[in-house]
């Protein structure tokens, strides 16, 4: 369910929000019980992690620039769903392909060139209703696809619009019918005799004019928990009508639709229907009332342990403000990272394979990693009914990891990521070497807040911060080691400047002690300007070559010395502004040499 917010449309579409909540809300979970025990199991793997719930409902500006790549990158976003809300569609041009579905579609194109191809690799799903117009906020004389038996309209409609955006050579899904069931958006009948001439003369067109094309569906805003029997119509007639979509597609915005429960539902749904399985995707999640750094975890935690291939944010700011539904946060006119966000780019850091945890333990949910070629395990914990107080959490199963545990012990960090608007970084809470001996560690987690987060690295003992990638903090200035304007010409000068997790402030720290930054063909190490040993030697980036002016120790009293010279990584002057140049100058203690990795 999206709010509108055009004017005209804000008053019937806030009833439709109202309405959706108060008849979408669950039994809450109860709280986790003060000293809840949580665990990780890293001698049993589940599967490849995917970062399901890496996706977004609208949220970036009309013509897809914005927002900046270092608020997308680090966050991996693998899905989007967008379809031109912003004109009115094929309904404003009086039902025909005039300007306003031509701007709808420059829209959807411009943001899917950005966001489908490398770096990115998004499914875009378009909402061919919005494209239509549906969204909400049309107007009361409309003609409805099928009305009266005519869907003439409709299959011009179809190979028109689809026909547009098949031309540009992009990779989408399409969309049939968005929350069919509420009556804000279509007002002729859930799984009605008109309903279903509507889909069914879409799915066929589609399949006709894009036949490589996926097609998703029936986005409904109830749960088969919630509604069964409107679920189990709509999935026989597809059956019986050779309709079925390839993806199924259902939101989960209630108080609170749990992704595990739900998409055993679907699963189980399409198995009593006699339909094989196929992907699922949520392609709106988490109700306007529960947009916290904390619930935003939970999701995520739970979507990691799901059935679910993709899953997308619902958008309540709706829909081309370029916050990604809510996880940026407007600061003196520039958009910063919120708990949300920071939530979204931990979460990020769960690659390699899913191994089993506790799940959930009262109302607080984990989800955990482990990357033999990154050594690092990562776990992300979120609590859905604001718990404070005390948990623990227990890795197990180290014995399996060798590569993480090798030398008897392992460097546990934890992070908090406290619900803040904006949040320049998480907190670390907890940073240490723990023996391994016994083949698994323990670590106190304490919810300080409602609505707190969770990040914790477990990474081979000795190693900074407790990971090996990350951004590279200047404590005494609370900024981020940062390379400007995303530059990646080699000689450019690093600076300090607020953290955002952009690409340009994460550095990874190689087995041969350079500092990268970039990937790829585009990656460069930090760097002592002309292999410089003297105060005030250029702090650079450059292009890796292996030589001892791109070597670096990250040493365990805070500071970043070269190993070529010695000489500390220090912030010039001890300034704490944006835009500070970082030079190398001998160590003195100063909390402009003092530095955290990740």
């Amino acid at each position: 369910m999206r709010k509108r917010a055009k004017p005209g449309r804000l008053a019937m579409a806030a009833v439709a929000v109202s309405g959706l909540a108060a008849l979408l809300v669950m039994p809450a979970a109860s709280h986790a019980a003060s000293g809840e025990s949580l665990s990780v199991d890293l001698s049993s793997t589940r599967g490849p992690s995917t970062g399901v719930g890496e996706g977004f409902l609208y949220g970036i500006t009309e013509d897809g620039a914005q927002p900046a790549d270092q608020y997308l990158q680090p966050l991996g976003i693998n899905a989007f769903r967008g379809g031109g809300w912003f004109s009115g569609g094929w309904v404003k041009d009086n039902y025909t392909y005039g300007s306003a579905t031509k701007a709808d579609i420059a829209s959807i194109t411009a943001q899917a060139r950005r966001l489908t191809q490398p770096p990115y690799h998004a499914q875009y799903q378009v909402l061919v209703s919005d494209l239509w117009g549906n969204n909400g906020g049309q107007p009361s004389n409309e003609v409805y696809p099928c009305d009266n038996g005519n869907c003439s309209n409709w299959v011009s409609f179809i190979d028109t619009t689809v026909g547009a955006l098949q031309a540009t050579g992009l990779p989408f899904a399409y969309d049939i019918y968005n929350e069919p069931d509420i009556s804000v958006f279509w007002t002729r009948g859930m799984n009605s005799a008109q309903y279903f001439q509507m889909w069914d003369t879409a799915y066929r067109e589609i399949r006709r004019v894009a036949p490589n094309a996926k097609i998703v569906g029936p986005s409904l805003a109830f749960t088969p928990q919630s509604n069964p029997g409107e679920w189990n119509t709509w999935l026989a007639h597809v059956k019986a009508a050779g309709t079925v979509p390839d993806m199924i597609t259902n939101h989960d915005e209630g108080d609170v639709d749990d992704p595990v429960t739900v998409s055993q539902s679907l699963n189980n749904a399409l198995s009593a229907n006699g339909i094989s399985a196929r992907p699922l995707s949520a392609n709106e999640y988490q109700p306007a009332d529960r947009q916290t750094a904390g619930v935003t975890a939970w999701y995520l935690a739970r979507f990691a342990q799901s059935g679910y291939t993709n899953a997308m944010r619902g958008n309540w700011s709706c829909c081309v403000t370029p916050n990604l539904t809510g996880v940026l946060t407007q600061s003196n006119g520039t958009w910063q990272p919120n708990g949300n966000w920071w939530a979204l780019r931990s979460y990020a850091d769960m690659t390699g394979t899913l191994v089993n945890t506790s799940g959930q333990v009262g109302s607080t949910a984990i989800s955990a990693s482990e990357d033999s070629a990154a050594k690092r395990a990562v776990a992300v914990m979120g609590d859905s009914n604001g718990y404070t107080g005390a948990a623990s959490l227990t890795f197990n199963g180290l014995a399996s990891v060798p590569w993480l545990a090798s030398n008897g012990s392992v460097n546990v960090t934890v992070k908090r990521i406290p619900d803040q608007y904006p949040l320049s970084a998480p907190q670390v809470v907890y940073n240490q070497n723990v023996s391994a001996a016994g083949g698994s560690v323990t670590v106190p987690v304490t919810f300080q807040a409602a609505h707190d987060a969770f990040a914790v690295y477990v990474t081979p003992a000795g190693s900074t911060g407790g990971v090996t990638s990350g951004e590279l903090h200047a404590v005494g200035a609370g900024k981020c080691l940062d390379v400007p304007n995303s530059s990646t010409t080699a000689g450019t000068q690093t600076q300090i400047r607020d953290c955002s997790g952009g690409t340009n402030q994460v550095f990874t720290r190689t087995s041969s002690n350079q500092l990268t930054v970039y990937s790829g063909s585009s990656q460069l190490c930090l760097d002592a300007n002309g292999q410089g040993t003297g105060n005030g030697t250029k702090a650079i980036v450059w292009s890796c070559n292996g030589q001892p002016n791109q070597q670096w120790n990250v040493n365990s009293d805070g500071t970043v010395t070269s190993a070529q010279s010695g000489l500390c990584l220090d912030v010039t002057g001890a300034g704490t502004a944006n835009g500070t140049p970082v030079e190398l100058w001998t160590c003195n203690g100063g909390s402009n040499q003092h530095w955290t990795l990740g």
